[in-house]
């Protein structure tokens, strides 16, 4: 069955707008309250390295073998390999006798970059030569997955990149196809780089890890994101920024699934006692699939939630539900695609796009206010 599915740079603004928008949605939920709005950054508890490497996929993918989509793990991954994905410009090992292009990123000072075809550049032969056992490794792999997998690393998957490749999907056949993708990605990238949710010191060593999970074309609609708060599930969010209304008939269905799910197969096996995590409800099968881990930090994603609401939840009692988002707001109203800002400089979107998410949270508060009078 399925695959799916940082804050340390200007690039990963998807994750720091909830925390810079979280007082003004909670003003907007309230009713525009004037009082003095909190930091919700102050209401966590400083995020652990064992909660951070938790969530790595090879910590808990072995215990959730038989919840998730089937993936295969490369680990160590050589030196060179990590930086040949860092290198700038996007040079792909020759394949099946078709000849290899590359685009080289020059200086800014200097001339426009060329295209050419490979001329057997010692520099491009050996950085072929250092990944060759690499790319075979993953091309076995491919083989054992059925032939199509979705990349990702540690702790991230290259969605922010997913426009580089044909049908803007994270689908790869062949090496050439993974590489597109996590070189053009700001999240692998940054994560290589700074790490991920701490800084890179306080992290220590990270033996990073290419993981390539077996491809299955999900349905976005149904794919939702979980809180736990002292090992209770205190709400859960529609991760998708679109209205279904065929969802409001299954909200019930839903949140017992996952309620579910979540007591027979997550509560005692994932050792943190706050976490995030993501699962897709499967119609098709009837069942649930555990998708990825995330810590319970501000940087990470609230979807339809705000932060301060999730941490004050009172994880003794049911908790705040399924949130869905509400019928009459456009996301594409304010911006298309969530990573669609990856396509442009980071300084042409960066104002825009954080105006935008601003608006789109508002409306969405004020929705669920109204549905609840």
């Amino acid at each position: 069955m399925p695959a799916v599915h940082e804050t340390t740079q200007d690039a990963h603004i998807e994750d720091d707008v909830r925390a810079a928008i979280a007082d003004i949605t909670a003003h907007a939920a309230d009713g525009g309250r004037d009082d003095e709005e909190e930091d919700v950054s102050l209401l966590f508890e400083p995020l652990t390295r064992a909660e951070v490497h938790n969530c790595v996929f090879s910590s808990w993918y072995p215990n959730f073998r038989r919840q998730t989509i089937k993936s295969e793990i490369i680990k160590p991954l050589a030196p060179e390999f990590i930086d040949y994905l860092l290198a700038d410009g996007i040079m792909l090992p020759d394949q099946d006798d078709v000849p290899e292009y590359s685009c080289k990123i020059e200086d800014p000072d200097s001339s426009d970059g060329e295209w050419s075809a490979d001329e057997n550049d010692q520099h491009d032969a050996s950085a072929f030569t250092d990944i060759a056992s690499t790319s075979a490794d993953i091309r076995r792999r491919i083989e054992i997955l059925g032939g199509k997998v979705m990349p990702r690393m540690c702790w991230s998957a290259p969605k922010d990149a997913s426009w580089m490749a044909m049908g803007n999907s994270l689908e790869c056949r062949n090496p050439s196809d993974i590489y597109v993708l996590l070189k053009s990605s700001d999240k692998i990238s940054g994560d290589l780089i700074n790490g991920r949710y701490l800084p890179k010191e306080q992290l220590g060593d990270i033996e990073h890890e290419l993981v390539l999970r077996q491809w299955s074309n999900l349905v976005p609609s149904m794919e939702f994101r979980c809180f736990v708060k002292n090992k209770r599930l205190v709400a859960v969010s529609q991760i998708d920024y679109e209205y279904y209304e065929f969802l409001e008939n299954m909200r019930d269905e839903i949140l017992t699934k996952l309620g579910l799910f979540f007591d027979e197969h997550v509560r005692e096996k994932f050792p943190s006692e706050n976490y995030c995590y993501d699962a897709y409800v499967a119609q098709t099968v009837d069942r649930v699939y555990l998708i990825d881990f995330e810590p319970w930090t501000p940087s990470v994603d609230s979807c339809l939630f705000e932060w301060s609401e999730l941490v004050k939840a009172d994880s003794s009692d049911s908790g705040l539900g399924l949130r869905l988002f509400p019928k009459g707001v456009s996301a594409m109203g304010h911006f298309s695609g969530k990573y669609s800002k990856n396509r442009f400089p980071v300084e042409a979107t960066d104002e825009k796009f954080r105006g935008s998410m601003t608006e789109l949270i508002k409306s969405v508060a004020e929705q669920t206010r109204q549905q609840q009078k």
